[in-house]
């Protein structure tokens, strides 16, 4: 069989039966373009009753031929792959909790700075959008505690509350 030639092992009356129980209109016209073709209707024809070009047509009579009715249903897309593996989130997540260390004379994570980290140790290249999405899908808030002044006395301080008048 030729890649221009429609199978005939299956006939139009089947591909018509096969429309009308089919709820997308798209896979519905293709259904009904391709049993036109079947019933020797003209390809022009069969490509405006699908409502597609020449090319796209094309490419849904060879799905056709290769897996019959099923071929002319839309597959689901993959999507784009996922940057960071499961592996790497629990390992950002775990950073992120622990907080930055003395070595990297931080006193707390930015975003920018868990951007670089990414693409250093893992070569992932995130936006910054991305990372943040990221971190809400871990559960994680940018919203932190006030700092702490690290030569900061909490004995004198609590010392200095017992003295404060309230009025």
């Amino acid at each position: 069989m030729r890649a221009t030639e429609v199978r005939k092992d299956i006939s139009g009356l089947e591909v018509r039966k096969a429309a009308k129980r089919e709820s997308s209109s798209a896979v519905c016209r293709r259904m009904l373009g391709m049993a036109h073709l079947i019933e020797g209707g003209s390809r022009i024809q069969a490509q405006e009753i699908a409502c597609l070009t020449v090319n796209v047509f094309r490419s849904w009579i060879k799905r056709f031929n290769e897996e019959g009715i099923k071929g002319l249903i839309s597959k689901k897309s993959p999507g784009r792959p996922v940057k960071m593996s499961h592996q790497v989130e629990l390992h950002l997540k775990e950073k992120v909790l622990e907080g930055p260390g003395r070595d990297e004379a931080l006193t707390r994570y930015r975003i920018v700075d868990l951007q670089a980290f990414l693409k250093r140790d893992y070569g992932i290249d995130m936006c910054v959008s991305g990372i943040w999405y990221k971190l809400q899908g871990m559960d994680l808030t940018w919203k932190t505690g006030r700092q702490r002044n690290p030569n900061s006395n909490e004995e004198i301080q609590e010392a200095f509350k017992k003295t404060l008048r309230m009025s």
